[in-house]
């Protein structure tokens, strides 16, 4: 059995790289509905399921001192108490596809009622994970990734996927003339309806919308 503390969490915006059989075991510590959502979202679901790479996972997590062995257990330490919260008992698992271009960068937020998590792919099936600070609203924390996003590339859209346990819905969102346009595919026969012109203060009630309404 895995035991965990809340009070080991970090409180710093710091990154830490996890391989993916790290992430598979920290998946597995917790056994949760939540951490099985979270594996499928993470397309870490064969990874879950395999014993020896978990197994594989927790060894190199004792190896890199995120962990500790007490007797036959294994208690993970330091960022590795956060991640394995917010995997294990998510709510809310948003993921936000960043394009320009031909190039797509992918950015998951992970909410639950503690901890919220920033996790980026990279190289070789790695995830680096940034701690988000728990008052700041999701949708703030998503406009502002998106923003930046469009900032940096001038013409770069976004497309967000919201997720609850049961529940999913999507929103596509542009620069539009110094403002922003929002669209949703409502028939995937028909085209996408668009709402344009909106400011900062209008994109930020459109994702709270679209969180909102996936708990309704």
């Amino acid at each position: 059995m895995t035991q965990t503390s809340m009070q080991q969490q970090p409180s710093t915006a710091d990154a830490y790289g996890f391989g993916f059989a790290e992430m598979a075991y920290l998946l597995k510590s917790t056994s949760t509905p939540q951490a099985e959502k979270s594996a499928a979202v993470l397309r870490l679901s064969e990874e879950l399921a395999s014993e020896q790479l978990c197994m594989a996972g927790a060894s190199s997590l004792l190896a890199r001192g995120l962990a500790t062995a007490n007797g036959e257990d294994l208690e993970l330490e330091g960022p590795a108490v956060a991640l394995a919260y917010a995997l294990g008992r998510a709510n809310r698992w948003t993921e936000i596809s960043l394009m320009s271009g031909e190039s797509i960068d992918t950015v998951v937020h992970v909410e639950s009622d503690l901890v919220k998590v920033l996790l980026q792919p990279r190289t070789l099936a790695t995830w680096f994970a940034f701690a988000q600070d728990p008052a700041i609203e999701g949708a703030v924390a998503e406009l502002d990734i998106v923003a930046e996003h469009v900032r940096q590339t001038q013409t770069g859209t976004a497309y967000i996927l919201s997720r609850t346990v049961d529940a999913e819905d999507h929103l596509m969102i542009r620069p539009d003339a110094g403002a922003w346009s929002v669209g949703k595919v409502v028939d995937p026969a028909s085209d996408v309806v668009e709402e344009s012109g909106l400011d900062d203060i209008g994109l930020l009630a459109a994702l709270t919308t679209l969180r909102t309404a996936l708990l309704s």
